[in-house]
């Protein structure tokens, strides 16, 4: 079940603040000033900035990229649907989200019906929606009839 991310911008300005902070304290030391260790106090305030600058760069990409491949898959698989026909526990929680092994009936118009052996993180506030027995709404991979993706 996975959502489209989201970001906070709310945070990202903070952290934008943090970082233009940064580069303008390197340019506001005085030349000469130094770190406890040493080294110039500039080149530290501006390492630091361009340290949380690539990291929100990065997080900004990650999130990107994971909204991209998300929307490839709704637009270029199948709709499809697939009873429950066992839900169980793996043992692994994911931020407190249990991962869940369904076992599906999927029908789709490619593939007909298969049998496919999924692990998903589920919300606990969803965990009513996937009980066996249920019918639910899946995307379906055109070319592997074992790629699902629960709506």
């Amino acid at each position: 079940m996975p959502m489209r991310r989201t970001i906070n911008w709310g945070v990202f300005l903070i952290f934008g603040v943090i970082i233009v902070g940064f580069i303008v304290a390197g340019f506001l030391v005085p030349s000469g000033s130094k770190t406890d260790d040493g080294h110039p106090l500039n080149i530290f305030f501006w390492a630091m900035g361009g340290i949380f600058l690539v990291t929100n760069g990065s997080i900004l990409l990650w999130v990107f990229l994971s909204n991209r491949r998300r929307a490839i898959r709704e637009a270029t698989w199948m709709d499809g649907t697939a009873e429950i026909l066992e839900v169980g526990e793996t043992g692994t929680y994911i931020n407190d989200q249990p991962r869940l092994r369904f076992r599906l009936l999927v029908s789709s118009p490619v593939h007909g019906t298969t049998e496919v052996v999924i692990k998903r993180v589920i919300p606990l506030t969803a965990l009513a929606q996937y009980q066996q027995g249920m019918t639910i709404s899946v995307k379906v991979n055109p070319d592997d009839p074992d790629e699902v993706m629960i709506l």
